[in-house]
């Protein structure tokens, strides 16, 4: 059985990657939100909660949730009962045969994974992205659609790149940076900042 973690918005679109590309044998959603047991999505069954699911030992799990913090909690919880993952690549999407792809790894379709690209655990690389040549994403970051990395850029553990955002070559956005929808990286992000604009500069609030 193929487990997708969380039966939300990023969990309908990881079902419609494992449909274009169907995988060997039965996919079930676990959630951990009650109102979801025993009830589908996308024609999916919920099983019901992380702690009471009648899933086997032998299942592999993906945790499908879109945003930032918790895709990485969620993935520890599945890692730590001793469950396996497995990756979602939708069959539109082109990967290098050097890039190099974690564990519960998404990409969704239309996307292109350029040559030695490394791509971290529990990355999700959404629809329409370009991850240039020799990019790094470290574990849970988040590329959202139709963004750009040009080549040799590293986005940090947890970073979040918005739609449309462009990173520019050999920049990094360091561990737990949001770059804003539309953004142009010129300048390294540090670790923990939201910046936005064009060019990209600390957000400013209040």
């Amino acid at each position: 059985m193929r487990v997708i973690y969380c039966a939300g918005d990023q969990g309908r679109v990881v079902a419609d990657v494992l449909r274009a590309d169907p995988p060997t044998g039965e996919l079930a959603f676990v959630d951990d939100d009650p109102s979801t047991h025993g009830t589908t999505v996308s024609d999916i069954p919920v099983l019901g909660g992380f702690e009471d699911a009648p899933v086997g030992a032998d299942s592999e799990w993906l945790v499908a949730y879109g945003g930032q913090g918790a895709r990485l909690e969620l993935a520890a919880r599945v890692r730590d009962a001793g469950y396996a993952f497995f990756d979602a690549v939708h069959p539109e999407a082109t990967v290098s045969p050097s890039a190099a792809l974690g564990t519960g790894v998404t990409v969704n379709a239309a996307s292109y994974v350029g040559p030695d690209a490394t791509l971290g655990d529990h990355v999700l690389v959404d629809s329409c992205v370009n991850v240039s040549h020799d990019v790094r994403l470290d574990e849970g970051a988040t590329v959202t659609p139709n963004a750009t990395l040009a080549g040799s850029v590293t986005v940090g553990r947890d970073a979040y790149v918005g739609p449309g955002a462009t990173v520019l070559k050999g920049r990094s956005v360091g561990p737990g940076a949001v770059v804003g929808a539309g953004a142009v990286v010129t300048d390294d992000v540090p670790a923990d900042t939201t910046v936005t604009g064009v060019p990209a500069r600390p957000h400013e609030t209040g």
